[in-house]
């Protein structure tokens, strides 16, 4: 109980600071098509994503991450930041970008407020994503600011509650040793992916099993180690290809392939088209995205 009042008593101290002011400058929700890139781009709002269904990769602050249905993540101003969806099916967010000021002193609970990070990920948040819908609603109905500016102010203390429970929650359970080296893996593999990597190696590495590895891709990504590697690289020659006038054949060895052939091989097998046809076909097309209700 004392925790509970605490924590109350931490987050009111923050809403009625006259320090705390709150600006949204987007939200909604959002579908894209497969193949879609939203190039890199950086601003002073906070973003916050929720992926509603599909899956997508974002680059942020330089790292490749992997999101899907019921991830979200939160990405600092000034971040730079790119969003690409896949060639299998596309992908449906909701978005906030927001301003945030916040008073001089705050719990250490709410600290994550501040965007000291990069970038904050949480994995399997449907609560999140359910206060996020209500906050897109409230921001997207016609009422005074009066009557709005509270309700929206309500919805996100709910929303940093919210969070600031899972952040506690996944705090603990990185208490567990295994856990803690499959996440540091993970990571690995994130600001890796254009190196060359073995799964066998990588579990020596980080003192796990191969079986081990391989058990917690499937059961979190939903996907192999080796399936994970290639779809960043994958993504990540999409965006080189659309976006530089670099060579495939560049492009193969920044991505850790030791042919441009086999580059081009992986690269139809994954996109079903020539690295050259997919340059071609994409140079100058850009994508929109619709918003719905």
């Amino acid at each position: 109980m004392l925790m509970k009042n605490k924590l109350k008593h931490s987050l009111l101290e923050i809403l009625g600071s006259p320090e705390f002011d709150l600006r949204i400058r987007n939200a909604g929700k959002f579908r894209f098509p497969t193949n879609y890139l939203f190039h890199l781009h950086s601003h002073r709002e906070f973003e916050m994503n929720f992926v509603k269904s599909g899956s997508c990769v974002m680059e942020i602050g330089g790292i490749l991450t992997s999101l899907r249905e019921g991830d979200c993540v939160l990405v600092s101003p000034g971040v730079p930041h790119y969003f690409m969806v896949g060639i299998q099916k596309g992908c449906s967010i909701v978005q906030l970008e927001y301003q945030l000021s916040l008073p001089e002193k705050i719990s250490d609970s709410f600290q994550f407020l501040r965007g000291q990070r990069e970038s904050l990920q949480i994995s399997q948040c449907g609560s999140v994503g359910g206060i996020m819908e209500e906050i897109c609603r409230c921001f997207r109905e016609e009422k005074p600011e009066m009557y709005m500016q509270p309700q929206l102010e309500f919805g996100f203390a709910q929303l940093f509650t919210a969070m600031a429970y899972i952040l506690e929650k996944d705090k603990r359970n990185s208490t567990d040793k295994n856990f803690s080296k499959q996440s540091q893996l993970l990571q690995h593999i994130n600001r890796n992916y254009d190196s060359k990597l073995n799964i066998e190696e990588l579990a020596v590495q980080f003192g796990l099993s191969s079986r081990s590895v391989r058990k917690y891709f499937e059961e979190s990504l939903g996907m192999s180690c080796t399936e994970y590697i290639t779809m960043l690289r994958m993504e990540k020659s999409k965006e080189m290809l659309w976006n530089t006038d670099r060579s495939i054949t560049d492009i193969a060895m920044t991505m850790g392939y030791s042919s441009s052939q086999y580059f081009s091989n992986v690269f139809r097998d994954y996109t079903g088209m020539t690295p050259g046809k997919f340059r071609g076909s994409w140079r100058g097309v850009i994508a929109e995205e619709r918003i719905y209700e």
